[in-house]
């Protein structure tokens, strides 16, 4: 279990699609997301899951014991998206999986831990701004800018500056600074 923690906005969400991305392959059973920003009722967090999944609930058993019966013996990376608002049901959920099937890998992303045993945290950090108009910051407001303004360029040193400064009073937040470049 790793949690991908930060603000929001930080990319927790890009970083865990890219992860599941790049570790697909050792997942024969699968890479599963499961976005839980929609999911307002904490009590359907374990239904939600379970309709992605295909999992019906079985007689006797909650959907929780349902689901992790069903994922018992697969080899399956599941992403849980947003889980900030939801976070006992889903640490609940994550919890009944893990003592049930020690092959499923979980990656979660949240403003905060689920606070569970051997949970790994990972802060994910604004965008670095150390290296100053060569930062990740500043490359990324110059992505975003060329995209809605093609003629934008970093070569006159003055919008340079000005474009550093902006990253650099946004925090390196990346959503801030998207924002900001859609604006050229």
């Amino acid at each position: 279990l790793v949690t991908l923690t930060g603000v929001g906005g930080v990319g927790k969400t890009r970083l865990a699609l890219g992860v599941a991305a790049v570790l697909a392959d050792e997942f024969p059973d699968g890479v599963w997301v499961f976005e839980l920003a929609s999911v307002t009722d904490a009590a359907a967090v374990p239904d939600a899951v379970a309709g992605v999944l295909g999992i019906t609930q079985q007689p006797g058993k909650t959907v929780t014991q349902s689901v992790a019966a069903a994922l018992e013996g697969r080899v399956r990376l599941l992403v849980f998206d947003n889980c900030e608002h939801v976070l006992d049901a889903v640490a609940d959920l994550v919890e009944g999986i893990l003592a049930q099937s020690p092959t499923v890998r979980i990656l979660a992303t949240s403003r905060e831990g689920l606070d569970l045993a051997h949970e790994q945290l990972r802060p994910v950090p604004s965008l670095d701004l150390e290296a100053g108009i060569d930062s990740a910051a500043v490359r990324l407001f110059a992505e975003r800018a060329h995209r809605v303004a093609p003629q934008f360029s970093l070569g006159n040193p003055e919008e340079a500056d000005a474009v550093l400064t902006i990253c650099r009073r946004l925090d390196g937040h990346p959503l801030a600074i998207e924002l900001a470049a859609s604006r050229m």
